[in-house]
């Protein structure tokens, strides 16, 4: 489920992510849990073929891999 993507090596492929841009999804920052959008979403291809997904959110643009967003602030406060 991807609507735009950057890939940093030119592979004919499909990605599939966990979220898209414009959901909305939850993270923590400074130590609180916060509902951020995702702006931008950023797959990465490694020299092995493994690929990376990260997002870039509306929080000052940083890039945040998937693993550390969750859909709902349960998920969230579960993992803690």
């Amino acid at each position: 489920m991807i609507s735009l993507f950057e890939i940093k090596t030119q592979l004919n492929m499909k990605a599939t992510t966990k979220y898209d841009i414009g959901d909305r999804v939850w993270s923590l920052r400074d130590n609180r849990a916060v509902r951020l959008d995702v702006t931008r979403v950023i797959v990465s291809i490694e020299g092995d073929g493994l690929c990376e997904v990260s997002y870039s959110l509306h929080y000052g643009g940083e890039e945040i891999p998937e693993s550390k967003l969750f859909k709902t602030r349960e998920e969230l406060l579960n993992t803690l």
